[in-house]
């Protein structure tokens, strides 16, 4: 429908401009112009320019959410083994797919001057991811092991996660660019699997020789 495009094309728009100027530098007015819509196009979509920047950042957060889901897991299935697919899912979310530069820019900037988007990227997205995870870490460390331990490591399997989304730029040009594009994400996904279930004990470390294709174990020896 025509309209359903309007709205996408401001939204579109609007990220393009908040990535580049913020959320002070925006107007309603140049947004609209971009976006070839009336300029009352933002307040009949989104209600006013703070709703249609919290939407602009909730669209660069989680826009592949529903395109990636997370596995269903039985219970059956390990911990370690968990911990791989969650790993590989965030990943794909993050990689696997040529996303809008804005939506980088947009995220970058958010954080650097954290507003009102913050909360309800947090609340709407990352909470209920971090939740899945921490109940996968939870039967990986020692019971009864507290927040101040478990949140630290969940950030640690994340942060590696986000290098490779954030500093790609960086990490190509320090290893060379034609290595780089040689690295899979099924091999990044395991060698983050693997560095951290070594850190927690359920795996050899990466210093010690491994035959190829070694996978680590799901419980400590």
């Amino acid at each position: 429908m025509e309209t359903d495009l309007t709205k996408a094309r401001v939204l579109e728009a609007a990220g393009r401009i908040f990535a580049e100027r913020g959320y002070e530098g925006a107007t309603i007015r140049d947004i609209c112009e971009a976006a070839g819509a009336n300029i009352g196009a933002v307040n009949y979509y989104f209600g006013d320019k703070k709703n249609l920047y919290i939407t602009a950042c909730s669209e660069a957060q989680c826009v592949r959410e529903g395109e990636v889901p997370m596995p269903e897991w039985n219970e059956a299935v390990p911990p370690a083994d968990r911990l791989r697919d969650f790993i590989r899912t965030f990943l794909r979310r993050l990689l696997e797919e040529e996303r809008p530069a804005w939506h980088r820019q947009l995220m970058l900037r958010e954080l650097a001057a954290p507003t009102e988007a913050c909360a309800h990227v947090v609340e709407g997205y990352i909470r209920p991811m971090a939740m899945v995870l921490k109940e996968i870490i939870a039967e990986l460390l020692p019971p009864g092991t507290g927040d101040e331990v478990s949140f630290p490591v969940g950030f640690s399997i994340v942060g590696q996660c986000l290098f490779y989304h954030v500093h790609q730029p960086i990490a190509s040009r320090l290893m060379g660019e034609e290595a780089y594009a040689q690295l899979s994400l099924d091999q990044l996904a395991e060698h983050i699997t693997s560095f951290s279930l070594a850190a927690l004990g359920y795996g050899p470390p990466l210093a010690q020789p491994q035959a190829p294709g070694h996978r680590v174990a799901n419980s400590p020896d």
